[in-house]
This record gives C-alpha cells, structure tokens and sequence, in this order.
C-alpha cells in the first residue's frame, strides 16, 4: 500500500484522542538537548520520475562483485549460484513467507526447511541440524550457551585465536555480563590452533566446559580437529564421557566436500555460515548461519526442528517438532530469544545443496582449493613475497607483502583489482600481510592479472624487488585435497 503522509487535520484528531495539544509533548521523557529541534534536512519535494531517476543513478555508482577481479573472502564468498536458485526463491509461496506457525497451510516451507536440516545434518557430519540462525557469530555464540546449558559445570570456554575476528567480537558482546569466562587459544607458528597450550591456558579455579575453533580458520589453515579433539579431552582424564569439554567446530560448508567433517574428528556441536550456499555476497549479508549436534542434545538445541510425521489419514506431513524460542513458549523455558529462521536465505541454501549435489560441491570445493594453491604458488615466486603459515589450506592463504597491505590493496583497486584483505583491519601489528580467498569464480586469467600488477607494484615500491624468484619447494604449498582428503 502507497505511503500517505497525515494531513494536520489528522494529527490534531489523533491529539485530540489520546489527551494531548502538541505533538512535542509526546516526547517529554526525552532532554531537550538531545532533541533535533528543527527540521529534517530533507531536499524538496520531487516527482515520482525524479526520485526513480536519483535512486537509479544511486545504484549505479555500487560496482557488483564480478565487476572487476576480485581476491577478497574472509567469510563472505563470491560463489556459483544455480539459476534455478533465484527463479524458484522469487515464488510468492517462499519469498512471502513467514513463519509457519500453521502446519496445516505452511506444508510447502516446512518441507523445505526440512530437507535443509537433513542435508546440514549430512554436510556436518552431525545427526540433527535446527531450522538455522543469523550467522555464523550468533550461532557460535549460541553452541557456547549450549554447551554451558548441558555441561553443568564450568565457567571456561577456550577459543582459538584463528578464529574469526568478527566471531569473536560476537562472543564478547554476548559474555560481556554473563558467568561465562573467555580464554584464548594462541596459535602455533604453521598457522594451527596450538593444541599444546589448551592446558596451559585452562590452569585455574574454573573448569573449561568447552572448546572452539574454526576450520579452515580465519586465515586459511586448516585445522587438525582430531588433534584438538584429544587435547581437550586431556583436560579433565578422570571424567565421564558426558562431562568432557565440548568441542564447538565453525566449519564452511564447501571445504566439507572434500575435508572431513566435524563429526568424524569428535566435534559435538558444528556451527557456520551459509552465505556460501546460493547466497550473494550482498556487501556482507543478509545471510544465514547453520547448527548442527547430536541427537542426545535436541532438547537444548536453540531455534526450531522441522519433523516428519504422519497425519490421521497416515498421509506425510510436516511440523514443528521442536519450538524452543521465546516466541512459541514461556520465556523461562527457552533456550534461545535470537533464532529468528531466516526462512528465505536457508531455503535458498537447501536449493543449492540439492542442484549441485554431492558431486557438484565436490568440484566447487576442488576447483576452489587447485585454484587458490596455483595462485599463492605463483605470489610466492615474486621477490619478498612469501606465505606467512606452512599448513595446509583449503581456499585461502595468507602471504607477507615488501610493502603495507593497505596499501597495496588501494594501489591494485585503482588498477582495476580487488586484491586481498589487508589484516590489520584485525590485527595491527600485520600491516604488511595480506589473507587472498580464490574460488571457483576465479579465473586463470584474473590470478595472472594480480600476479602481474603486484610485481609491478613491488617494483615501483623498490626499484629491485618484483623479479620471480625460485618457485616453493615442493611439497611447501600442501593441497588439501592430497593431505587432508576424506
């Protein structure tokens, strides 16, 4: 429905009503110093043409992802998307719907956010995946207060320091007035989460109840989850099974077709973001975070379950079988206020994992990782250009740059390339080191054009750098697909 501004007649009616002279009046409880006190600047009015002319020009200055080259990632991916994936979303029955409160009418959504849960649940490794989050962050925010929820003892949580800034951001937010203590994990010198200082950053009065990491991790490596999996079992050997520290795993679920997933190596709960399954980047979102246990835990899980059943004509039909936000039940009993579906966004990610199937994520997932080793091979030949880790990585790799990434970075845009992402975003004191994401949109020619215009920059930074250098040793830019495959 078009938007009709009320005329003053209309407000003095409402006034009138509800007892007041002003409209002023209704914000008395507000101090007169933070009042604006004039009005909007609001240009003046325009017609209808005009304002379509200025939004449309508007737009046209955003540059679209695919627009020029592009090496940035850190957890937001340009991906293939199917077009079949757009086309169906676009229905009304989907991209109008919301929560399907009624089962009776809502048999079409709650099939589809079920045949997502069992593909997580598949992709994970786990037995049961909730009807999704927002994100990644919130999501692994939400593992933690699981874990705590079930542990029942404990006020520790250990997170690896490679595990994404923004992530971790999320988690201080949440624990910031909560119980709930975090503990860093630092990283080992190949790029690794250090599995020998779990214990040494446990030492204290509090019990840790839980373990977190990301793998690939916020820099590319990939981690040894079995490994991570041992050492925080070694922190308390004297207790039951139940009572082991859990092991959270934020994973990308396209690294799971050819890595092995969080539940072969012992993870209890895998966390992610699906921006990667038939979402755009969208400069950064909306996206959809997934959750994934096991079945022991259904009841704790935050969020909603989708089961199948049978109705009393023995016909199959779909309900919420778990409804365990605020919004469905007494607040006291919830186990999460944030589990919002994000219907659209997940659908669209049952979408993608269906259309590509297990075979077409596995070339996604291998043409992304030959692609990313051929490129950080060839950075690796110019001169003062070298890779920061030596662990194996999936599709991104983190090099140090002869000159300030920032910089390096604004000197490749204005050539016409979006190089990597310069870390001191995060991490001040790696100004001059660069994290590069390749995947299957990436082309050979785009990887010898940043190849190229780097070794121009280096040379125009210093006059005898930017020469090729000998290529790494062999074996020193290990695949994921040799080390690590399933």
């Amino acid at each position: 429905m078009p938007y009709v501004q009320h005329t003053p007649e209309d407000l003095q009616k409402m006034l009138a009503a509800i007892g007041v002279e002003r409209l002023e009046q209704l914000f008395r409880s507000i101090p007169a110093a933070l009042r604006l006190n004039r009005p909007l600047a609001i240009a003046e009015k325009r017609t209808e043409a005009e304002i379509v002319r200025e939004f449309t020009e508007l737009g046209e200055r955003n540059r679209r992802v695919d627009s020029m080259p592009s090496f940035l990632g850190a957890g937001v991916y340009h991906r293939f998307i199917p077009a079949a994936v757009d086309y169906l979303s676009s229905r009304g029955e989907f991209n109008t719907s919301y929560t399907p409160y009624q089962p009776e009418v809502s048999q079409g959504t709650l099939q589809a956010i079920f045949e997502y849960q069992s593909m997580i649940a598949r992709l994970t490794g786990m037995e049961i995946a909730n009807a999704s989050m927002y994100e990644a962050g919130t999501a692994l925010a939400e593992a933690i207060l699981m874990a705590y929820a079930i542990h029942g003892k404990g006020r520790k949580v250990l997170v690896s320091d490679a595990v994404h800034p923004e992530y971790r951001r999320v988690l201080e937010t949440y624990f910031r007035h909560h119980p709930i203590r975090l503990e860093s994990i630092p990283l080992a010198p190949d790029g690794r989460t250090d599995s020998s200082r779990l214990a040494v950053e446990s030492a204290g009065q509090e019990e840790v109840f839980a373990v977190a990491i990301q793998s690939p991790n916020f820099f590319g490596v990939i981690e040894d989850g079995r490994d991570i999996r041992q050492a925080a079992d070694r922190l308390s050997p004297n207790r039951e099974e139940a009572l082991r520290p859990f092991l959270i795993a934020a994973v990308d679920p396209i690294s799971l077709a050819v890595l092995s997933p969080p539940g072969d190596y012992g993870a209890d709960i895998a966390v992610g973001d699906g921006q990667a399954l038939g979402n755009e980047p969208n400069l950064g979102g909306p996206t959809f975070g997934f959750f994934a246990t096991r079945e022991a835990h259904v009841r704790k899980i935050p969020g909603r379950i989708v089961g199948e059943t049978v109705d009393q004509d023995g016909k199959r039909g779909y309900v919420l079988t778990f409804q365990t936000r605020e919004q469905h039940i007494r607040r006291e009993r919830a186990t999460s206020n944030l589990c919002t579906n994000q219907g659209l966004m997940c659908l669209r990610g049952a979408m993608a994992m269906a259309f590509l199937g297990e075979k077409g994520l596995r070339q996604m997932a291998e043409l992304s990782a030959r692609l990313a080793h051929h490129a950080c091979e060839a950075l690796c030949r110019l001169s003062g250009v070298r890779r920061v880790f030596s662990a194996p990585f999936f599709q991104e790799f983190t090099l140090e740059l002869p000159l300030p990434a920032r910089e390096a970075y604004k000197r490749l845009l204005a050539r016409g390339v979006r190089g990597g992402l310069a870390l001191d975003r995060y991490f001040p004191e790696r100004s001059s080191q660069m994290l590069f994401a390749v995947t299957e949109m990436t082309r050979l020619e785009e990887v010898d054009l940043l190849v190229r215009h780097l070794r121009e920059l280096i040379q125009i930074g210093a006059p005898d750098a930017g020469r090729e250098v000998a290529p790494p040793a062999a074996g020193s830019v290990k695949s994921p697909l040799e080390a690590v495959r399933r």
